[in-house]
């Protein structure tokens, strides 16, 4: 292989990470879409935040409106969205976690001065939200804990706003709603008179237990007035359950996973009522499998590329290193390997070899004069064959060349020699 061609393909392996990144610097999603449950959730609010950061990395977000976390899922499943919001306690197999980003308590309203505890919701009137909504199997795993399911108490299915209007009007007794505390519904339900938020006394009696089932439920305090200072709400302090809020995908790519967990650790790491600085998004006691970019994202949270380029060019430069790490490092290694090495030693094997057969056809050339007829007939055969394993060679290389066809041209006057000193020993 001459030099022109071994600096073509030095060029060439060069000059493909440049093409890579002109192919793939904008090859990105232009808009995704997030399901968020409905307009007056926390869900909302946080997914609006997403909208506004996601634009500036060039993607439209669009939010799409269900039920609640299970309809939620089954949209992801079917492929109708790339991410959502859902409370954990209601996942389904196959959707992947990224994080958690927000505790969010089960708030259980009721205007009946009767009810003090879960278990004297016996025989009341109780609404658990709708078919499609995370509230709804979460509320019901709590009310069978203390037995009461639909054949001691009267169960409704009403959403979230019916609840709270039937409720004012005495239709039901209690209902139960799952969100963080920025939801616009919960502000609407703190003010509502006459209405009172249940404490949980024996939490830790429910935590224990939901423990032992493999689920995760957490502790909050709302203090008296932490609420709403101005209005004094609530008036007392509160333990209340809480589930977690986790941000899910199916099958959306690393990249966009890595951006969204991004965007999750600026709008998510501040204080809230509930925890502290920086409390969020995590990856604590997830009960589905974290997503692979996750768990990445999670070990390193940032790099090089990330902090100086856009996130874009950024995982473009970071999908190179790992492509040149991976395949032309290995390549240029081995094209090196073969120039400084192999290359070299063939040429010195070659030499070597062209060194030995000129030892031979030398040793021969002076003692020619003082060999008899038949030693004379000996070395002939003997450098016939010689020359016919010379002419049979054809890997030497260019720089050779001019010695290897000199070489034969030397044994084929030294065989005339041979041939005139054996005729004129025949002649004697």
């Amino acid at each position: 292989m001459n030099a022109l061609k071994l600096s073509l393909i030095f060029i060439i392996l060069l000059l493909l990470p440049i093409l890579y990144i002109l192919l793939d610097r904008d090859n990105h999603p232009k808009s995704i879409k997030i399901a968020v449950g409905d307009k007056t959730s926390a869900y909302y609010k946080d997914a609006l935040k997403y909208k506004e950061k996601l634009k500036e990395e060039g993607i439209e977000l669009e939010l799409v409106v269900t039920k609640g976390s299970v309809e939620s899922q089954e949209k992801l499943l079917n492929d109708e969205v790339d991410f959502a919001f859902i409370k954990a306690g209601t996942e389904k197999e196959k959707i992947l976690a990224l994080a958690n980003v927000a505790y969010e308590p089960i708030w259980i309203f009721y205007n009946n001065k009767k009810i003090s505890d879960l278990k004297s919701l016996k025989g009341k009137r109780i609404a658990i939200s709708t078919k499609g909504s995370g509230i709804r199997p979460i509320a019901r795993e709590l009310l069978n804990l203390v037995g009461i399911n639909n054949f001691n108490s009267k169960l409704y299915f009403l959403s979230d706003k019916e609840a709270i209007k039937a409720l004012e009007n005495n239709e039901i007794d209690a209902m139960f709603y799952i969100s963080a505390p920025n939801s616009t519904l919960l502000n609407e339900l703190m003010l509502i008179p006459n209405i009172h938020l249940m404490n949980f006394k024996e939490s830790e009696s429910y935590r224990q237990f939901f423990i032992k089932k493999n689920k995760y439920v957490h502790i909050v305090k709302l203090y008296a007035y932490g609420f709403d200072m101005r209005r004094e709400l609530p008036k007392k302090s509160h333990t209340l359950l809480a589930t977690t809020a986790t941000l899910v995908t199916y099958k959306s790519s690393d990249e966009m996973v890595r951006l969204m967990l991004k965007i999750a650790q600026r709008i998510h790491q501040h204080m809230g009522l509930f925890y502290n600085e920086n409390t969020f998004p995590n990856v604590s006691m997830l009960t589905i499998k974290q997503h692979k970019a996750s768990k990445y994202y999670f070990r390193k949270k940032s790099n090089y590329y990330e902090e100086n380029y856009s996130f874009w060019t950024a995982q473009t430069l970071t999908k190179l290193q790992n492509m040149i790490l991976k395949y032309i490092l290995p390549v240029v290694t081995l094209f090196g390997f073969y120039i400084e090495v192999m290359i070299p030693s063939y040429h010195l094997y070659t030499r070597r070899k062209l060194n030995s057969w000129y030892e031979t056809i030398n040793q021969i050339d002076t003692n020619i004069e003082n060999l008899n007829l038949r030693d004379l007939n000996g070395q002939r055969l003997r450098l016939q064959s010689l020359l016919s394993e010379i002419r049979a060679t054809d890997d030497i290389p260019s720089a050779h060349i001019e010695i290897f066809y000199t070489l034969q041209n030397q044994i084929v006057n030294i065989l005339d020699d041979i041939d005139k000193r054996i005729e004129l020993l025949n002649l004697r």
